[in-house]
């Protein structure tokens, strides 16, 4: 009898271990928080480069606008944001593009469980954030006049651009938010393969339930091969106007570089959200560390709930 028990005890034990939880939003309708959001980024260049380093800090407002049986139509405003230190940096962190979805708020819909499907104001958003992206160019080339040389500004205008389509403002909105667990169906140590822009990372999940949060942490590790880096920078250097005499050069000085221990791309970090049996997250956060051609950058972002409309 009490080895029955016993057994009876270590399945349960199993199950429990095992058991996926799904990470579902429950929101309603007219419900409203605000969250602040302090995020600092920093790059070392090789051989004399230099360091650089940029800290922003938002509010950013989420409303929910419409709740169904199908989803949810949501509207995110990104407010009050300041900037610190050298502003080119904004453009390997994306800030660039994150910090300007303040000027038009975005109106997305999601699908039953919260997962963003579609950007239902993209033109609008489009159209402001690329006025203000050849804004911020002037007065990079403004502040560097030099930059002409390797880059003409109009390339560079193009590039920055191309990247604004609506997959990437719907990754950059959900990697910056809590929104990008919704619809995943999660246990301890699920793995997740994840493309991100041509970088690819595999994230292992530690999924732990406490009294009225659920807390996720996912531990993401680069999982990029020679051919990989290589394909990537290629990829880069057309989007930003690269002609094909640059790409050929690029390719001939491979080898050499190879010998420099300068064509790996390496990264690691750990993204932690905190989330209330409603959906909303109290607390969100993550630090990520990648080192590319001799490059290291190192990214730090907390966002906390600071405001609330429901009880």
């Amino acid at each position: 009898m009490k080895k029955s028990l016993l057994t009876f005890v270590f399945l349960l034990a199993l199950t429990a271990l095992n058991a996926q939880t799904l990470i579902k939003a429950k929101f309603q309708k007219g419900e409203q928080a605000t969250y602040s959001t302090v995020s600092e980024a920093k790059l070392s260049t090789p051989m004399g480069g230099g360091d650089q380093s940029l800290k922003t800090s938002s509010n950013t407002v989420i409303t929910v606008k419409e709740a169904n049986a199908d989803g949810y139509v949501i509207e995110l405003k990104t407010k009050d944001v300041k900037t610190e230190g050298d502003q080119s940096t904004a453009l390997q962190t994306q800030t660039i593009v994150s910090q300007y979805f303040g000027n038009v708020p975005m109106r997305v819909k999601t699908d039953a469980n919260g997962k963003v499907t579609d950007i239902l104001n993209f033109e609008e958003v489009q159209a402001s954030v690329s006025k203000l992206v050849m804004a911020f160019i002037d007065s990079i080339y403004k502040e560097k006049p030099q930059l002409e040389q390797s880059l003409p500004k109009y390339k560079m205008a193009m590039s920055l651009n191309n990247m604004l389509t609506k997959q990437t403002f719907i990754e950059i909105m959900e990697h910056s938010t809590f929104f990008n667990l919704f619809g995943k169906t999660l246990k301890t140590g699920d793995k997740e393969d994840v493309n991100q822009q041509g970088i690819k990372s595999i994230v292992t999940y530690e999924v732990t339930k406490e009294p009225n949060e659920l807390v996720i942490i996912g531990k993401t590790q680069n999982n990029m091969s020679e051919d990989d880096v290589k394909g990537f920078l290629i990829d880069k250097m057309k989007l930003m106007g690269s002609d094909e005499s640059m790409i050929a050069k690029f390719e001939q000085g491979w080898l050499m570089m190879k010998k420099m221990g300068l064509t790996k791309m390496d990264g690691a970090g750990t993204i932690t959200t905190r989330l209330l049996p409603s959906g909303w997250a109290t607390e969100y956060s993550s630090s990520i560390k990648s080192k590319v051609m001799g490059a290291v950058m190192t990214t730090n972002s907390v966002s906390k709930l600071v405001g609330h409309n429901w009880k």
